[in-house]
């Protein structure tokens, strides 16, 4: 996989509009108290132009870091969903103007913010560089040849939850909290990216169909979960176990609210794969099902 890492200050601001959208936990309170009004700001506009939040903001993330004007990122993201000319151009302008106070909000706090971003990203690019490709050939040695994306795109993000990130399929792109230490010592910086680059192809027809697109990247986002983790056991960055993973879920994918037997399933279901010639698709149709 060839990689190109970016760090975005608009995509840093969106990304956190959206985890505080979904009700995660910000590391730092006083950035919170800051972001909160224009983020309350920008859903309520949304909302004003029937544009859905949980897939409008997403949206805005994965473009932010292709646009440096906001009226062009909000004229793509709207022409994305609903089609051009589906809003008026007042309606843009407003959406621009709460994308801009938002950023204004967090240059206040945090001036000298994108700079942070290009020092931060150093370090978690050599530790990805020394053991991220091993991990990636560990990945297809237990899937298939074409389960990797040929590219991708990593944009580094501050770090608002404390090590976060999402997977854009559409866009064979992540967003990665740019941490400075491992926060989970047990789980690696490099399995996390691993983990969200492994889901970056489960878009394409020969690994998902006939899977629904609607559930398809939350289904990817945890069965990627135990593959990871036993790729991660065959280069000995961790162990998969049902500990482990429970773990996982907890840290990476933030959902407190997924049924405490869910680790025990993707075990189940990961072992009951991995011992069987079952093709992927099929898998993920049973896993699907499972849960």
């Amino acid at each position: 996989m060839q990689l190109r890492w970016k760090a975005s200050f608009s995509a840093s601001c969106l990304h956190a509009a959206a985890c505080m959208s979904e009700g995660l936990p910000v590391a730092d309170s006083t950035i919170a108290a800051a972001l909160y009004p224009p983020t309350e700001a920008l859903r309520d506009e949304l909302y004003a132009c029937g544009l859905a939040i949980e897939s409008a903001l997403p949206l805005l993330v994965a473009l932010a870091a292709d646009y440096e004007s906001n009226h062009q990122l909000v004229e793509m993201a709207v022409r994305r969903m609903q089609g051009a000319g589906a809003i008026g151009e007042a309606a843009i302008a407003r959406l621009t103007g709460c994308i801009t106070d938002l950023e204004a909000a967090w240059l206040r706090e945090q001036p000298a913010l994108v700079d942070e971003l290009a020092v931060r990203g150093r370090p978690l690019r050599e530790q990805w560089e020394a053991r991220g490709p091993g991990l990636l050939r560990a990945i297809t040695r237990l899937t298939v040849e074409n389960f990797i994306a040929p590219s991708a795109e990593v944009v580094l993000v501050s770090p608002l939850v404390g090590g976060h990130g999402r997977a854009y399929l559409p866009s064979n792109r992540v967003t990665f909290e740019a941490v400075l230490t491992n926060p989970t010592p047990e789980l690696p910086e490099t399995l996390r990216l691993g983990w969200l680059l492994s889901q970056l192809n489960l878009d394409v027809p020969v690994l998902s169909e006939p899977m629904s697109q609607h559930r398809l990247p939350r289904l990817a986002r945890l069965a990627t979960l135990p593959l990871v983790l036993a790729a991660a056991e065959s280069v000995e960055l961790a162990t998969l176990d049902e500990a482990t993973l429970a773990r996982a879920i907890e840290c990476w994918y933030l959902a407190p609210t997924l049924p405490d037997e869910i680790p025990q399933k993707l075990l189940d279901w990961w072992q009951a794969y991995e011992s069987s010639s079952t093709r992927w698709p099929v898998a993920m149709m049973a896993l699907d099902q499972m849960l």
